[in-house]
């Protein structure tokens, strides 16, 4: 039975996951969905820990799919389009020729040029550029799952570490006796 439940919350989180609206059910509300108790709903990651959740996460999820597609998203890229206006006005109106346009769009990194359209303001150029939105986040995945986003390091410094206990007791009372003396007037 737990088998058939954990299945039911992968398939919704999965469902989750293909949702682009933002109305995604939670975790807890997917467990109670399936069957699970409320204890365990308010406790997702008891679930996330056990050996049937990893197990079915390999089947619904497998590695060399996951790969296989943040691999894509770090080479996502997306078709934009720029005017290139005639330069002057009237019958004198010239277009910037393609070749210009070309060498213009390619000197900019990863951007690729698809084609020229001829348009009644100049030229249209399509080409593809790097969806740098979706290689960031591609990018922060690949840092995390590595550990590399390690947390800020903080360096404590224990001035009484080492000292035995007459030593920490004597300054103990040095401090004492600097609270204990009353201001000079």
């Amino acid at each position: 039975m737990s088998r058939e439940k954990a299945k039911k919350v992968i398939k919704q989180m999965a469902e989750n996951a293909r949702k682009k609206d933002g109305k995604k059910l939670p975790l807890g509300k997917a467990l109670r969905n399936a069957g699970y108790s409320d204890h365990y709903a308010n406790s997702p990651k008891k679930l996330l820990g056990t050996e049937t959740f990893k197990e079915l996460l390999g089947i619904f999820l497998p590695e060399a799919k996951v790969i296989k597609t943040h691999s894509e998203l770090m080479d996502a890229s997306e078709i934009q389009h720029y005017v290139f206006p005639q330069k002057g006005r009237g019958k004198k109106a010239k277009d910037v020729e393609d070749d210009k346009i070309k060498a213009i769009v390619e000197s900019v990194p990863g951007c690729k040029l698809i084609y020229i359209k001829k348009d009644f303001y100049g030229k249209i150029a399509f080409y593809q550029a790097p969806d740098n939105r979706s290689r960031e986040r591609a990018i922060d995945m690949a840092y995390k799952l590595r550990g590399s986003f390690a947390a800020e390091e903080i360096k404590l410094t224990r001035p009484f570490e080492g000292m035995t206990d007459e030593e920490l007791m004597a300054e103990r009372q040095k401090l004492q006796d600097m609270l204990n003396k009353k201001p000079r007037k």
